[in-house]
């Protein structure tokens, strides 16, 4: 028997957005078999190697796997000195929101409660991923800080006693994810 338990609050609060603007999102087609290879290639890269924001992977069938990968245009080049084939890359420009909360590690409310506010401003999620208590939000470019605008005005954000910032917003183009 699985329990899964549902969080809500009429008003879901959250440590505040971070957008990062620019990335570049990759998507590498791979035979499953051939996983392990790419990443060696990878970890033997000369330091410092590629950095990704995100990483995600989907099954495409039974024999292939599609790995997407979000990283800033620099690290994107250095990504492709170990790319398998030069058709078998994909990629786009993107932007990132991603946010956390005390209450994320049980996400399947708080993510229905997101889909309906981008929904209501007809917000173009391109994916969406989900790790421990941060939610990331992958957009097309320029809905970075709207959606982090929009969102803010759905999520409670709680502001430090003190700390002198307003909502407790931020922008970030270039830090870690």
């Amino acid at each position: 028997m699985e329990t899964i338990a549902v969080y809500w609050e009429p008003i879901i609060r959250t440590y505040g957005f971070q957008v990062q603007e620019g990335l570049v999102l990759s998507r590498l087609r791979l035979p499953v078999d051939s996983l392990g290879q790419w990443g060696h290639a990878l970890k033997e890269m000369a330091d410092p190697g590629p950095e990704f924001r995100l990483v995600w992977a989907q099954a495409d069938d039974a024999m292939h796997l599609t790995v997407y990968m979000l990283s800033d245009r620099i690290h994107w080049c250095k990504l492709q000195s170990v790319w398998p084939a030069p058709g078998d890359q994909g990629n786009e420009r993107v932007d990132l929101v991603f946010f956390q909360g005390p209450h994320f590690g049980d996400r399947y409310g708080i993510m229905d409660f997101t889909y309906k506010a981008l929904a209501l401003e007809k917000v173009p999620l391109l994916a969406a991923a989900c790790s421990v208590a941060t939610i990331y939000l992958v957009l097309p470019p320029g809905w970075g800080s709207r959606t982090r605008t929009l969102l803010s005005s759905a999520f409670e954000i709680p502001a430090t006693v003190g700390s002198g910032r307003g909502k407790g917003e931020t922008k970030n183009s270039g830090g870690q994810a």
